[in-house]
C-alpha cells in the first residue's frame, strides 16, 4: 500500500549516516511509498545523496529558534508542506521539542518517536525511549521493530552520487596521486580537540608512510585549511574545504580512511570504505557493523592523544596488508616493503 512518509533527522553528519539503515528498512517495508526527509539546510546536499529518499524538506532550525530572525517564515514553509501533503507516517529520530511539535502538527495517523525525554511522548502515537546501551543505528531500528516493521536485514549502504565521484577522480589526479599506489585518507580533526590525535603525530606518521611509498591525503572541513598548513608545507596533498560528498568520494578512492570520530568516517563506512576510527573509549558509536575498526588508547580512561605512533602505524600496515592480500595484490609488511 502506497503511503506518504516523513522522516525527521535534523543533525549531524554522523547521525544522518546512522539514519541510512532505518531509512532503507522503511523503503523495504513500504517499497511503493513516497519518503520525504526533513533536515537542516547545511545537511540537505548529503540527504539528496541518499537515493532511497524521494524528496528533501529543509527547515532552518537556527532561524526557527530566533522568532524575529525568520522563525515565522520557516514555520509557514513547513505548514504549507503539511497542508498540501497528507502524511500517513512520521518517524522522528531527532526527538527535540521542536520536532515533536512538528510531528504533532502533521496530524499523521501514525507518529513514531525515538525520545530522550518522556515528557515529549504526547506528540506521538508510538514512543520508544532511546536505549543508550546500544549502537545508535540499532536504537533507530528498534523503533521500527516496535512499530511492527521487518528489520531483519538492515542495509548500511550509501551510493555516492556520480557527479561527486567524477569530481573526486579529477581532484585525485590534480593532486598528483597515483592510482597504482596505496593511499591513506586522513581526517585528523573533530569539533573537540580532546577527540583529536595531535597533528605532529599525524605528520610524523605521514612521513613514515611516504618513505614506504604509501600516499597520504589529508582531508578536513572549511575551517581546517589553516590548521593543515604544516601538512602542505611538507608537500602532502590537502583537500580541506572540499564539499562532504566529494571528500567522501575521495576517501572511497583510497585503500584506507583513518581519523578521529567524525561524521565523514561513518559516511565513508556506509560508502564501503575500510576505515579506522580513533576514539578514547571503545564506544558503542563505532563504525556500524565493525566494532573491531576502532583504535583506542591502551589505558581505558586515556585520551586519543595518548595512542602511540607505532601502534597506529602497525595497524595501518596490517590493514593494508590484509586488504591487499584479499585483492590478490602485493601485501605490505611491517617494514613497509611490498611482497613480490
Amino acid at each position: 500500500m502506497q503511503k506518504n512518509i516523513l522522516f525527521i533527522r535534523w543533525k549531524s553528519i554522523g547521525d544522518l549516516a546512522f539514519s541510512l539503515p532505518p531509512l532503507r528498512a522503511l523503503r523495504s517495508n513500504f517499497p511503493d511509498s513516497r519518503i520525504t526527509y526533513l533536515t537542516s539546510p547545511e545537511f540537505a546536499p548529503v540527504v539528496r545523496g541518499f537515493s532511497v529518499a524521494d524528496d528533501v524538506l529543509i527547515l532552518d532550525r537556527a532561524r526557527l529558534k530566533r522568532f524575529w530572525m525568520g522563525g515565522p517564515k520557516e514555520l509557514l514553509k513547513v505548514w504549507r508542506n503539511f497542508s498540501t501533503t497528507r502524511y500517513d507516517i512520521v518517524v522522528d529520530y531527532q526527538g527535540f521539542g521542536e520536532t515533536a511539535l512538528l510531528t504533532w502538527l502533521t496530524r499523521a495517523p501514525e507518529r513514531w518517536g525515538l525520545v530522550h525525554r518522556p515528557t515529549r511522548a504526547w506528540a506521538y502515537t508510538r514512543v520508544v525511549r532511546r536505549d543508550e546501551s546500544v549502537h545508535q543505528v540499532d536504537a533507530y531500528l528498534q523503533l521500527l521493530a516496535e512499530c511492527g516493521l521487518d528489520i531483519t536485514h538492515p542495509q548500511n549502504f550509501f551510493a555516492l552520487p556520480a557527479e561527486s565521484q567524477e569530481a573526486a577522480a579529477r581532484l585525485f589526479q590534480q593532486l598528483g596521486l597515483r592510482p597504482d599506489r596505496p593511499t591513506v585518507f586522513v581526517q585528523p580533526f573533530t569539533s573537540s580537540t580532546q577527540k583529536d590525535w595531535p597533528l605532529e603525530k599525524w605528520l610524523a606518521l605521514a612521513q613514515r608512510l611516504r618513505e614506504m611509498e604509501i600516499q597520504v591525503l589529508f582531508g578536513g572541513g572549511p575551517a581546517d585549511g589553516v590548521r593543515l598548513r604544516p601538512a602542505m608545507a611538507r608537500h602532502f596533498p590537502v583537500t580541506a574545504g572540499t564539499d562532504l560528498l566529494t571528500s567522501c568520494s575521495l576517501a572511497a578512492r583510497c585503500a584506507l580512511v583513518i581519523g578521529a570520530d567524525t561524521g565523514l568516517m561513518h559516511l565513508a563506512n556506509a560508502a564501503g570504505c575500510r576505515v579506522i576510527v580513533m576514539k578514547h573509549l571503545t564506544a558503542k558509536e563505532c563504525p556500524y557493523g565493525h566494532p573491531d575498526w576502532v583504535l583506542t588508547p591502551r589505558q581505558a580512561r586515556s585520551w586519543v592523544a595518548e595512542i602511540e605512533l607505532q601502534t597506529v602505524q602497525e595497524e595501518i600496515l596490517r590493514v593494508l596488508g590484509s586488504e591487499s592480500a584479499a585483492r590478490s595484490g602485493p601485501a605490505w609488511n611491517k617494514d613497509g616493503h611490498g611482497d613480490s
